[in-house]
């Protein structure tokens, strides 16, 4: 059995760990609260936003469509990871490292040829160390996710789309449900892909069964897609940035309750050993003492 001097460091290690992990918990649910807001007034334009894009799509003619919605002829795919800065989170790097591999072999399979582009540290510290093709990575973006730098990310990942540097590029990345579930994904993201809605509009309380009168736009089709696209672009960046923001910090903070728990449970029982050990320590100086008392009294 322990000393008593053994066990109250240990109980002095754990309750210096459990204030550790609940200060953590508590930093990383108030920067989940802020993203969280940001995610949840974005659902109801992201989606409609989309529906607009699909239904332009599939007016245009094949010569008004845009460069960012025709898929390349090369082989080329850039592949975009994006993972976290920092660990303490769980599994999610983990999961996100995973998916990359898995979809890396099913490209491969299919002929392609796949380049890396990592958000995160986590994720490059992986790939590098077994010597994967890394294009580049940009690490300062998933952290204070905000519009002007994911629109300077969206317009790089665009030219590198028209300069034909790559044919196709993907994303791998979490999208925020709630603080406990992260639905990770595997989308593409450049060409657009005709079908895009993934956010569900509410249903109108009234239908009507007649058909939709085709959209007469102005300035032409074409014009309006060289516009529109672009900043279609530019804005699911943003999204996708949030959504692994919000994401990470769900799971942070999941991952140091866990831990706050579990410190708090074995605080208890070296709690429990620590008065035994003391107990059977007070019990076997009585017992010293008596049988010291009865030699003397012979």
């Amino acid at each position: 059995m322990a000393s008593l001097k053994e066990v109250r460091t240990r109980i002095a290690s754990i309750k210096s760990t459990r204030q550790i992990t609940s200060a953590m918990k508590m930093v990383a649910s108030s920067k989940l609260l802020r993203a969280q807001r940001g995610i949840m007034g974005l659902r109801q334009y992201a989606a409609s936003l989309m529906q607009m894009i699909e239904n332009l799509n599939k007016e245009l003619k094949p010569e008004e469509k845009s460069l960012f919605t025709l898929a390349g002829e090369g082989k080329k795919v850039l592949l975009v990871a994006i993972a976290s800065n920092k660990g303490l989170c769980g599994t999610y790097n983990a999961m996100v490292i995973k998916r990359t591999l898995d979809h890396i072999r099913n490209l491969e399979l299919k002929g392609y040829e796949v380049q890396l582009f990592l958000i995160g540290r986590r994720a490059e510290d992986f790939f590098k160390r077994r010597e994967f093709h890394i294009f580049e990575a940009n690490h300062d973006v998933i952290d204070g996710v905000n519009y002007a730098d994911s629109s300077v990310l969206a317009n790089h990942f665009m030219n590198l789309f028209s300069e034909k540097t790559f044919d196709r590029i993907d994303v791998v990345y979490n999208r925020f449900k709630n603080a406990v579930i992260q639905e990770l994904l595997v989308e593409q993201f450049l060409p657009v892909p005709e079908v895009l809605t993934i956010e569900k509009l509410p249903e109108s309380p009234t239908k009507f069964n007649f058909e939709e009168p085709e959209v007469i736009l102005e300035p032409s089709r074409n014009e309006v897609a060289e516009t529109m696209i672009p900043k279609f672009i530019q804005f699911n960046t943003f999204r996708i940035l949030l959504d692994a923001s919000a994401s990470e910090n769900g799971a942070r903070m999941t991952a140091m309750q866990k831990a706050t728990d579990n410190a708090t449970e074995l605080l208890k029982n070296l709690t429990l050993t620590y008065n035994k050990v003391r107990q059977a320590q007070i019990t076997r100086e009585i017992v010293e003492i008596v049988s010291g008392a009865e030699v003397f009294n012979e």
